[in-house]
């Protein structure tokens, strides 16, 4: 998996996006969705200038590790106050492959009758904790996106819900 640091090198650098969009004629556009990882590709120039700007090298900017995940909902059980949900995660990270289960608890926040929000906490079994901690915040961040996108998709068919813009978080 590569993934752009770009918003890592921000955060540390303490820039922002219309600073640097500013200095290097970089477009807005472009450098938001390759900080969010949301970019398909780069021109070479871009690459070259955002480089010399940061003054960091291409693997600086660009990371590669091998970490692949995939995510299926194990069980869904709605309780009176929340759900709990497991998800079945099969990681390949480092020439090894793992099966774990995710605890999840999710807390729904209705308006009226209408779901409008839900909030995500995740128990983690210390294989993916260990994972999580020894890989860049990049792909960590990736991986709990997917967690969200997973549970928020299976929420969405449960309750038959025609808004997907539910507001879903991990807390």
């Amino acid at each position: 998996m590569i993934k752009c640091n770009l918003a890592v090198l921000l955060a540390e650098r303490n820039l922002k996006i219309s600073e640097v969009a500013k200095r290097t004629g970089i477009s807005r556009t472009t450098l938001t969705a390759l900080s969010q990882n949301q970019s398909k590709g780069i021109q070479f120039d871009t690459f070259d200038n955002l480089c010399n700007y940061l003054k960091v090298k291409p693997n600086d900017l660009f990371i590669q590790e091998v970490f692949e995940y995939d995510f299926v909902v194990a069980s869904f059980l709605q309780r009176t106050m929340d759900i709990k949900i497991e998800l079945l995660v099969e990681i390949e990270y480092k020439s090894m492959r793992y099966k774990e289960l995710i605890d999840c608890t999710v807390d729904i926040y209705k308006n009226d009758e209408d779901i409008e929000s839900i909030a995500i906490a995740t128990i983690y079994s210390d294989v993916i904790f260990e994972i999580l901690r020894s890989i860049p915040i990049t792909f960590k961040t990736s991986f709990e996106q997917e967690i969200i996108e997973c549970i928020k998709s299976e929420i969405v068919i449960r309750f038959q819900l025609e808004n997907e813009e539910l507001d879903a978080r991990l807390w």
